[in-house]
């Protein structure tokens, strides 16, 4: 009794810790154009004199080698006379603009300035980014209007702005079809002619055009296959996953493999016990099936759907066919054949829940995202006592394969192409703390189950020599 209390007490604990919502705050757009109306403007303030601009433009053109020569022009409301009288003056605000500011997600930028001059009451700048793209597999990918989500968007304060890209080139992707419209209209849209991207705010109301997406531009070859372009770009945001994995995922899986010391230790403990594994295994497909019909009514979070159906699954299989779970090899079997009635049950219930149907863009997402769960009854098999003496490489393996299965769900869980909050690392410890409680009861079950190198066969009274078997797979 007091087993099967200790049990429902650490299912509770994780349950709430899955019910907890993250608020976070969300990251302000920037301008595009640093040298560019308001944004000139402020450097020229800051060096003591005013330049009302009243229009500005931003001409980007991107070079073979991924470097790219802006032409930035700013209207002015009349010529300052400091301009007109101190051409050293226009030089410096210029040249401040265009390396501090110039140059769209870029902080810290080493732009090199090349000129700046005044003619009826029009700034010219024109300075270079040695570095706005990057290939990938033959297509030349600019990020200036990607910036994995830390900016929260971008100011069209210019008009218009342009990127065109080499010679002989086409623009391989649609930047209109990455832009979400729910947070642009048609006036932050842009336009694509040829090698040519092209921002022009047309709205009426005088307000300065924002959208919130990020977007990479892609150029090559129009010859260039649709799966070699979003192969460049799925490329392109490959550093920024490895590093969501380095800075978010590998800190979790370390804790993870401390917290799965006590998993074993609790898996030992009850196969070492004589107790009825049908019952435990009855508590397990019963906790399985309460997560799914209270998720599916919604009185527990949508993401325990998958954990009811590992549940019910393994508890199921345990009490129905304990002989499938006598080898490590049988356990991780039935652990992963559970991955697909997660996926199934995850993409059936979406026919009729909305909720369930954004858990889940793909199957692949699904059964990843459940692998600790799904591999914990093998983990449990993996480390019980064989006999009087351990096997020491079956133990490591098992947390070494425990410890793997996290850091794929791991990087399932992060963004691909998006740096989140350092919060979240708070989200992914929770995970693998919530992955060894609800993983625990698991871990029991793979470990309960009678072998011939094991002392506690008689958990099962009425196990017969005939449906043992040999456990050298293990």
């Amino acid at each position: 009794m007091k087993r099967a209390a200790l049990l429902i007490s650490l299912l509770a604990v994780a349950v709430v810790w899955l019910t907890a919502v993250p608020v976070l705050a969300s990251p302000q757009p920037s301008p595009v154009c640093g040298a560019c109306g308001s944004s000139f403007e402020d450097v020229a303030e800051d060096h003591g004199t005013t330049a009302a601009v009243t229009a500005s433009t931003a001409s980007i053109q991107i070079n073979p080698n991924g470097s790219a020569t802006w032409v930035v022009t700013n209207r002015l409301n009349q010529s300052p006379a400091d301009f007109s009288n101190n051409p050293e003056l226009l030089t410096r605000i210029s040249r401040e603009a265009a390396t501090n500011r110039g140059v769209a997600n870029r902080d810290g930028t080493e732009a090199t300035f090349q000129s700046a001059t005044l003619e009826n009451r029009t700034v010219h700048i024109r300075f270079r980014d040695p570095d706005a793209g990057s290939r990938h597999l033959g297509v030349l990918v600019v990020d200036y209007f990607h910036s994995a989500g830390v900016r929260g968007g971008w100011i069209l304060n210019a008009d218009p702005i342009s990127v065109s890209g080499p010679d002989g080139t086409v623009v391989l992707n649609d930047p209109r079809a990455v832009i979400n419209d729910e947070h642009a209209s048609d006036d932050e849209l842009p336009t694509v002619t040829g090698h040519t991207v092209e921002w022009m705010n047309t709205s009426t109301d005088g307000q300065r055009a924002i959208f919130a997406d990020d977007v990479y531009l892609a150029f090559g070859s129009s010859e260039t296959s649709s799966l070699q372009r979003e192969a460049a770009l799925t490329v392109a945001s490959l550093p920024i996953w490895l590093d969501n994995l380095w800075s978010y995922v590998v800190p979790a899986v370390f804790g993870y493999g401390i917290l799965l010391t006590g998993v074993a230790v609790g898996a030992r403990r009850a196969a070492d016990t004589e107790f009825s594994v049908d019952r435990l295994a009855a508590v397990v497909a019963g906790s399985g099936g309460a997560f799914l019909g209270l998720a599916a009514f919604g009185v527990l979070p949508a993401t325990l759907v998958g954990v009811g159906a590992i549940y019910v699954i393994v508890g199921g299989t345990t009490w129905y066919r304990p002989e499938l779970l006598r080898s490590t090899r049988g356990t991780l079997a039935v652990g992963l054949a559970s991955l697909g009635g997660v996926a199934t049950t995850v993409w059936g219930v979406g026919f009729f829940d909305a909720r369930f149907a954004s858990l889940a863009p793909t199957f692949v997402h699904a059964m990843m995202i459940h692998l600790p769960l799904a591999v914990a009854p093998a983990f449990g098999h993996a480390v019980r006592r064989r006999g009087a003496t351990d096997a020491t490489v079956e133990i490591a393996a098992g947390f070494a394969g425990a410890s793997v299965a996290l850091l794929l769900a791991g990087g399932v869980f992060v963004p691909f192409d998006a740096r989140p909050f350092g919060l979240i690392i708070v989200f992914t410890l929770g995970g693998a703390v919530a992955a060894a409680l609800l993983g625990l009861p698991l871990a029991m079950l793979g470990a309960s189950q009678p072998t011939p190198q094991t002392p506690y066969e008689t958990n099962r009274a009425s196990l017969t020599p005939a449906e043992t078997v040999d456990d050298d797979d293990s």
